[in-house]
C-alpha cells in the first residue's frame, strides 16, 4: 500500500549525523598561500589607535568650550554661569554623563552650512542629584545664544523619552533665545508640537522643573508653562513669546526683557513662576 511504502522509504532515510547530506556543498580546503594566523596580537600603542583616540579627546574638549572663551567670558560678565559650570553645581561629583556632545547643525539647513554650533547649542543627558537620576537639558547662551537648532531639538527629544521611559524627573536650565531662525523652516520651529504634546503626556508621571537662568523667547518660554516647578533668577530669567525688540517693532513700545516676563511678572502675577531666587547658585 501507499502507506506501507511511505514508511519504508522513511526508515531508509539516513539519520541526522550519519553523514553528511549530499545537498551540502563540499568544504574546500584553505589554499596553500593562505596567511597564517598572527601568534601575538597588538595592544596598546602598538595598534596605531593612539592618534585616534586623542583627537576624539580634542574634539569633546573643544565641544566643551562651548561658543569659545571669549563668549563665556562674556556670560560671566553677565553675571552668569555657562551651561556647563551649572551642571557641575547640579549634579553630584562625577555622575553626568552626556549625550550627544558631538551634535552640530543638521546637514538639511543649508543656512548653516560652514557655521559651528558645538553640541547644537545644547547639552543633554543624565546625572544624579541628591543621588536621584535625573535627565538634563542645558542650553548654552554662548553658542547662538542657546537657540533651537534641529540637531540639538532631536537630542532633547531623546532624552524626554528616556526619561518618561525610566521614570526620571526631567530638568530644563534654561537661557535661550528660542528657536532658531536659520532653520527655521526646516527644524519646524524646533518641534514645539510634539514638545507640548509631551510635557502634558509626562506632567504628573514624572517630575518636570525648568530653571530659568536667562531670557527665554517663543520656544523655550513654552517649556516653563507646561512644567510642574519653575523657579527664577531675578533680574536674569525671563519669558515671553516675543524680546523687547519685536514688541517694539510691532507695538512701538519700549520695553526691557524684565518687564516683559521677568520673575516678578510671573512669580507675582501671571503664576507661571513659582519661586524668585537671587542667582545661579541658588536656583
Amino acid at each position: 500500500s501507499e502507506a506501507s511504502e511511505e514508511r519504508q522509504k522513511t526508515a531508509e532515510r539516513p539519520a541526522v549525523g550519519d553523514g553528511q547530506p549530499e545537498h551540502l556543498p563540499e568544504v574546500e580546503a584553505a589554499p596553500a598561500d593562505a596567511p597564517e594566523a598572527p601568534g601575538s596580537t597588538k595592544h596598546g600603542t602598538e595598534t596605531g589607535m593612539q592618534d585616534l583616540v586623542e583627537d576624539l579627546h580634542e574634539r569633546r574638549d573643544r565641544a566643551k568650550l562651548g561658543g569659545g572663551e571669549e563668549k563665556i567670558a562674556i556670560q560671566h560678565e553677565r553675571g552668569k554661569l555657562t551651561a556647563r559650570e551649572r551642571l557641575d553645581l547640579l549634579c553630584d561629583e562625577g555622575s553626568f554623563v552626556e549625550l550627544g556632545i558631538h551634535g552640530g547643525p543638521h546637514s538639511s539647513q543649508r543656512a548653516m552650512e560652514g557655521r559651528e554650533a558645538p553640541a547644537d547649542g545644547v547639552i543633554t543627558g543624565w546625572g544624579q542629584v541628591d543621588s536621584r537620576p535625573c535627565a538634563i537639558a542645558a542650553y548654552d547662551f554662548t553658542v547662538m545664544a542657546g537657540s533651537m537648532g534641529m540637531t540639538g531639538e532631536l537630542k532633547v527629544t531623546r532624552l524626554r523619552e528616556m526619561a518618561l521611559q525610566k521614570r526620571m524627573p526631567m530638568i530644563w536650565l534654561l537661557d535661550s533665545a528660542g528657536a532658531r531662525i536659520q532653520e527655521a523652516t526646516g527644524s519646524l520651529f524646533a518641534g514645539s508640537g510634539h514638545l507640548f504634546r509631551e510635557e502634558v503626556t509626562m506632567s504628573g508621571v514624572i517630575p518636570l522643573v525648568a530653571a530659568m537662568m536667562g531670557p527665554c523667547a517663543a520656544g523655550t518660554a513654552y517649556v516653563p508653562g507646561l512644567s510642574d516647578f519653575v523657579p527664577m533668577v531675578v533680574g536674569q530669567g525671563a519669558m515671553a513669546l516675543a524680546g523687547p525688540h519685536l514688541t517694539k517693532a510691532v507695538t512701538g513700545e519700549d520695553i526691557s526683557m524684565e518687564e516683559l516676563g521677568g520673575a516678578k511678572v510671573h512669580c507675582r502675577k501671571s503664576g507661571v513662576g513659582d519661586l524668585e531666587v537671587a542667582d545661579d547658585e541658588e536656583c
